[in-house]
């Protein structure tokens, strides 16, 4: 018998590979237990796959108690929500993991800050999706808030909280010194890191008592407006006498670029009297005149895995243990390309000595 004019039915592929209809549901349903032989669950299969049949999804909702939806949540606090490059990636990378493994992905903004006011989205209030990733800045509180509703989480960033959520993240303890070494070797180490974040004070923190030569600021302000906090600090530079400024500034793109661009109308061009290096490689560092050299996270592929980690924390069934523990195993690195936005200080004084 052939399907052609109307759409195929579970019943009607148990009964072209003559088996009951249970098997064909669990074969669908990607079950750990068929009651089917290895030959009849691949005759299904066969059938499955050439006449491309795909499931109802409400159907298979009810079968499943999944919905085969997750949301990508976004801290309302994080700098230009998903028009920053960085968050755009993330979620371009979540939105490639789900297409791959048959998933949809739901984008939002939520307020991870005032835990006080904080409200769960009205679709993750219904259940309408089967879990959640979370992207930007938050306190660790709105975690145990999010907890509250039972359903599998994902954070993207937050190496602190590693052992109470599964978290996709970057060694930034080692990179951070990968970063220092190269400051170094190229005669920078008067340092200003525009974050402040709890990751980079405590990595930091660790990695400078063996390095005393550093005179490293790590600086605050007003992060909610990556322009308002550059030109906020490019005042500040400025305000400095030569001797006390620094040599090379590490940070976002949009940061890096406006404050570059604020020392130079002020007569402190880069690279010749400021450093700039990057830690977001993206077309804004690579088309700003000098290219910024990056030192970056890569940031779809974060965003990929967080969604496959979740895809498979819920394909699997796994406990919030075992998937900590998977996510543990993930190792994020990022990517270094040098550019023309740090000056080699060291060959200068080798010249001054000729």
């Amino acid at each position: 018998m052939e399907y052609h004019t109307k759409r195929l039915t579970m019943q009607n592929i148990a009964d072209m590979a003559g088996v009951d209809k249970a098997v064909v549901s669990k074969v669908v349903n990607n079950a750990r237990m068929i009651p089917a032989s290895s030959e009849k669950v691949e005759r299904v299969r066969e059938i499955i796959r050439k006449y491309h049949y795909t499931p109802l999804s409400a159907a298979q909702s009810l079968a499943t108690r999944r919905t085969r939806q997750i949301a990508f949540l976004l801290s309302e606090a994080s700098e230009a929500l998903f028009a920053n490059p960085a968050f755009s990636l993330m979620l371009t990378g979540a939105v490639r993991a789900c297409q791959e493994f048959h998933y949809q992905c739901q984008a939002d903004i939520c307020d991870f800050m005032n835990i006080h006011d904080f409200i769960v989205p009205e679709n993750l209030r219904n259940r309408s999706i089967d879990g959640c990733i979370l992207a930007g800045a938050m306190y660790d509180d709105a975690l145990a808030k999010i907890a509250e509703i039972r359903m599998p989480v994902v954070v993207l960033g937050g190496k602190h909280i590693r052992q109470q959520v599964p978290i996709i993240s970057r060694d930034s303890l080692k990179e951070f010194g990968i970063f220092l070494d190269y400051a170094e070797e190229r005669g920078h180490t008067k340092i200003w890191v525009a974050e402040d974040s709890y990751n980079a004070r405590h990595d930091f923190g660790i990695l400078l008592k063996n390095r005393p030569q550093f005179e490293l600021r790590l600086l605050d302000g007003p992060h909610t407006d990556e322009i308002v906090y550059a030109y906020h600090w490019a005042k500040r530079f400025l305000a400095l006498p030569q001797s006390e400024r620094p040599t090379l500034i590490f940070g976002a793109d949009q940061f890096c670029c406006v404050m570059a661009r604020e020392l130079a109308r002020n007569g402190v061009p880069c690279p010749e009297q400021i450093s700039f290096m990057c830690f977001s490689d993206t077309e804004m560092a690579a088309c700003y005149n000098p290219a910024l050299t990056v030192y970056a996270c890569q940031h779809f592929n974060e965003g990929y895995q967080g969604a496959k980690l979740l895809i498979e924390t819920l394909e699997k069934n796994l406990s919030p243990e075992e998937s900590i523990r998977l996510a543990n195993s993930i190792t994020m690195t990022s990517v270094f390309i040098e550019r023309e936005s740090v000056r080699n200080l060291k060959k200068k004084k080798r010249e001054k000595i000729r």
